[in-house]
């Protein structure tokens, strides 16, 4: 019996740090033509993807076959693939790009890039655009099979990044909240306003370690699914007292959902701050590298992804299945064909540490063997 395989490639929310992957065969109708897509726009990156690929008959192993690029890859030049964007409901296209005046269609550009090996081609064909996208609106996309002359379509509302709240330690009031002072250290851009409080009532401080920690912000519009990451800073001195290696620890929170798209819905995660000390303890022997003269606590980062509902439906649909019936239902939004067309946001922001905070790491029983030093000359970035 001849099958067809639906390729959906892994899902990188390092983009979005959401993952998920599935590899489904099915009958395919002879003649049938089809596509697979992977695209989830993000307008915070400076340069957005979309992946597709072939969905193909095969009388063999649907898996060797993989492993022919043009199997599953499209030849140069055979697709034009755009992006259109719609405001409210309208089907007149507006503008598309920010910073250009009168873009109402973008055209991506296709590359070839080299994947991790597995069960499919190293070899996979990208379409890419380095403009500016909005973070209002409906994009569009559009993709044209030249030869044949098939279209397939899909849209996804934008989601904008989360915004200020006026609860520590997440999001700040600049007036009151000082931020890290570099940008590009994390990621992120520092305020045009930076902030003017002091240490007492505005830095980070978890030197107490029985109390418990929130991390709260509020939704935005057209997202459902939120990802939350507190990321720990730090330096590591070495021995010869001239290099210093910057490094990381994450604390991962569990995924949030709204209860609405609408936005301005209070949302949090909590930690205990021994779990933190903890982690620390555990994870930064396994990043170290070279003999550590001292370690110094840089500063702490919040980090929180927001996507679209789309995108949520598709990972939830795409769960392991938990239960002994594996039949499960596929969802798509890609019309004539499978995949996904979503929409990501991310908002960064780094703040400074408390001298208690930065002295408990030192001093606890917990940490004391990872070698930070106490209060030191500020560092920026």
């Amino acid at each position: 019996m001849k099958t067809k395989l639906f390729y959906i490639l892994p899902i990188f929310i390092s983009v979005l740090t959401f993952t998920s992957c599935k590899n489904d065969l099915d009958v395919l109708a002879p003649g049938e033509e089809s596509v697979s897509v992977y695209g989830v726009l993000n307008p915070n990156l400076p340069v957005q993807n979309i992946r597709i690929n072939k969905v193909y008959l095969t009388d063999g192993d649907a898996l060797e076959v993989a492993q022919d690029a043009s199997q599953i890859n499209y030849g140069p030049g055979e697709l034009k693939v755009t992006l259109q964007r719609f405001m409210n409901g309208s089907t007149t296209p507006t503008l598309t790009t920010v910073g250009n005046s009168t873009k109402k269609e973008i055209v991506l550009t296709e590359t070839v890039v080299a994947t991790a090996s597995g069960n499919f081609s190293t070899e996979q064909r990208l379409w890419q655009t380095t403009d500016k996208l909005y973070t209002s609106g409906e994009y569009k996309l559009v993709i044209k099979n030249i030869i044949s002359g098939k279209e397939f379509t899909a849209q996804s509302l934008m989601i904008d990044s989360v915004k200020s709240y006026n609860t520590m330690p997440f999001i700040f009031v600049p007036i009151t909240y000082p931020v890290h002072c570099g940008a590009g250290n994390a990621g992120y851009v520092a305020p045009t306003i930076p902030g003017t409080g002091t240490q007492p009532n505005a830095y980070i401080n978890y030197n107490v370690l029985t109390q418990s920690k929130k991390i709260s912000f509020k939704s935005v519009a057209n997202a459902k699914l939120y990802k939350v990451t507190m990321r720990f800073h730090y330096i590591d001195s070495l021995m010869d007292g001239v290099t210093g290696i910057r490094n990381y620890v994450d604390l991962n929170f569990p995924s949030l959902t709204s209860n609405t798209t609408a936005g301005n819905e209070d949302l949090s995660v909590s930690f205990e701050v021994k779990d933190f000390y903890t982690l620390l303890a555990t994870e930064i022997p396994k990043k170290t590298t070279g003999s550590i003269r001292h370690r110094t606590a840089h500063f702490m980062e919040y980090i929180v992804y927001a996507c679209s509902e789309n995108m949520n439906t598709f990972l939830q649909v795409n769960e392991p299945s938990t239960t002994i019936a594996q039949d499960k239902p596929n969802y798509t939004n890609i019309v004539g064909g499978t995949g996904i067309f979503a929409s990501t946001s991310k908002t960064s922001l780094g703040k400074e540490l408390k001298d208690e905070f930065i002295d408990e790491l030192s001093n606890n029983p917990i940490t004391t063997s990872l070698g930070f030093i106490k209060r030191y000359k500020f560092i920026c970035p």
